[in-house]
């Protein structure tokens, strides 16, 4: 072939391969990279509900032969047909199944996925990996590097300074004496200081006068009652016990001050998380142990809803075990009641498994000393039986008075019109059974 020897014609020919040589060099490094895209995008949007922890549906995702074989809605992929794909229905919402359940996918992933099925889905050597935890419950707790900054006096402070020098940020003044304490106070006991106290504090000019007031507020057993709201809220403690009745649950308030004067005694967090949840197997003779274990009856309950016991039963183990899990694993597993955790590798039978833990459980009484316990029962015992009593003899001599108030209100009425009381009993005082009151109303 004759060279060409136009200059335009030889630029523009160049120019032409040029373009020709580099599309095709993007098409084959879309090839090649074409698998590993659909994998990445399964592995960041599928493997936390599919993946090794947790299948969903039975269906893992972590290799071409689990995908093949699908889960309990059948095969997820047929290589070379998208339409016939159950994944690719559901990343495209064309189908009663949408994935991802947070929202559909950026229509140039779906498109990756549609691309890699109607090319035969290729998967690569390796498989994918299950995807590592990340929530932040699951990670040990490390102790993070101390900025070095001149001028700290602390490691808050270093942190705090290192922030505010990022930023370029003055830090604050030091605080006056009086702020200082009323902070304090506030944050510790939520409380204002006393004039005595600012008194004494302003006018302690020792070295350590920041310290001793620290420690004296600490030693206070107020400290244990402002503090130990926060973790009554998280126990969802309550002296009533909720739903339509809303009873009293009479003996709550020594859950109350167990909380707070283990925060007053500088209890060891671990004996206390043990006491709470297992302190009757733990210290089955220690009464103060056992109180501990009223986390499980400060909540709300249904023992005053009657004909439904066993929905009862059932909810009081569903709220011990969403209260055990979000208090002391920082998660809220309540999904998996129904289904499988959809976003925490919690599936639904773990949390069955759970559930069963605490099926064994009874309701016991601690007794603090054991003859005051019986006189407080004998008493209990008296005073119901005089109330009753009481009762009755109020109705009874109320009844002639009622009749004749309803005849008087209602004149025209025929006399055999009237409002009458009666009242059953099978024997005569003391009763065994308490009386029955009926309330008739006649006409004619």
């Amino acid at each position: 072939m004759d060279a060409i020897r136009n200059p335009v014609m030889k630029s523009f020919f160049i120019t032409l391969v040029w373009a020709a040589l580099t599309l095709m060099a993007e098409q084959a490094a879309l090839s090649q990279s074409l698998p590993a895209q659909a994998l990445s995008i399964l592995e960041k949007r599928c493997l936390t509900c599919h993946g090794e922890q947790m299948a969903m549906s039975g269906l893992r995702l972590l290799s071409h032969g689990q995908l093949l074989q699908g889960g309990s809605r059948g095969p997820a992929l047929k290589p070379g047909d998208p339409s016939a794909s159950l994944i690719y229905q559901a990343v495209t919402y064309s189908g009663k199944l949408t994935m991802p359940p947070t929202g559909k996918l950026p229509p140039e992933e779906i498109e990756v996925l549609r691309t890699w099925i109607e090319k035969g889905a290729e998967w690569p050597e390796h498989e994918v990996q299950a995807v590592k935890s990340e929530w932040w419950a699951f990670r040990a707790p490390r102790h993070p590097r101390v900025p070095a900054i001149p001028g700290a006096q602390n490691p808050v402070d270093s942190f705090l300074l290192e922030k505010l020098q990022s930023a370029r940020i003055q830090p604050a003044a030091e605080a006056d004496r009086r702020t200082l304490l009323r902070r304090a106070c506030y944050d510790l006991l939520g409380l204002p200081p006393g004039p005595d106290q600012i008194r004494a504090f302003l006018n302690d000019k020792s070295s350590d006068a920041w310290e001793r007031l620290i420690d004296s507020l600490l030693a206070s057993p107020r400290y244990g009652e402002k503090w130990g709201r926060h973790w009554l809220d998280l126990v969802r403690y309550g002296d009533t016990s909720g739903f339509e009745q809303d009873p009293y649950t009479l003996e709550a308030w020594r859950y109350r001050d167990y909380v707070i004067k283990s925060l007053n005694d500088d209890k060891p967090y671990d004996r206390f998380v043990q006491e709470q949840i297992a302190g009757d197997e733990r210290w089955p003779e220690d009464a103060e142990a056992r109180t501990g274990t009223g986390f499980y009856r400060v909540g709300a309950n249904r023992d005053m809803l009657f004909k439904v016991e066993e929905l009862n039963l059932v909810e009081k183990l569903t709220d011990s075990v969403e209260t055990t899990t979000s208090v002391f694993l920082g998660l809220t597993v309540g999904c998996a009641r129904c289904h499988d955790h959809k976003f925490d590798p919690i599936p639904q039978r773990d949390f069955y498994r759970m559930q069963a833990i605490f099926a064994p459980a009874i309701n016991d009484r601690v007794f603090l000393e054991y003859n005051m316990a019986r006189f407080h029962d004998i008493a209990a015992n008296y005073r119901e039986f005089k109330l009753r009593q009481s009762a009755f003899t109020s109705i009874a001599c109320s009844n002639p008075i009622a009749t004749n108030c309803a005849r008087k209100r209602f004149p025209g009425f025929p006399r055999r019109r009237s409002l009458s009381w009666q009242f059953q009993r099978r024997s005569a005082l003391p009763s065994s059974r308490p009386w029955r009151l009926n309330l008739r109303t006649r006409f004619g």
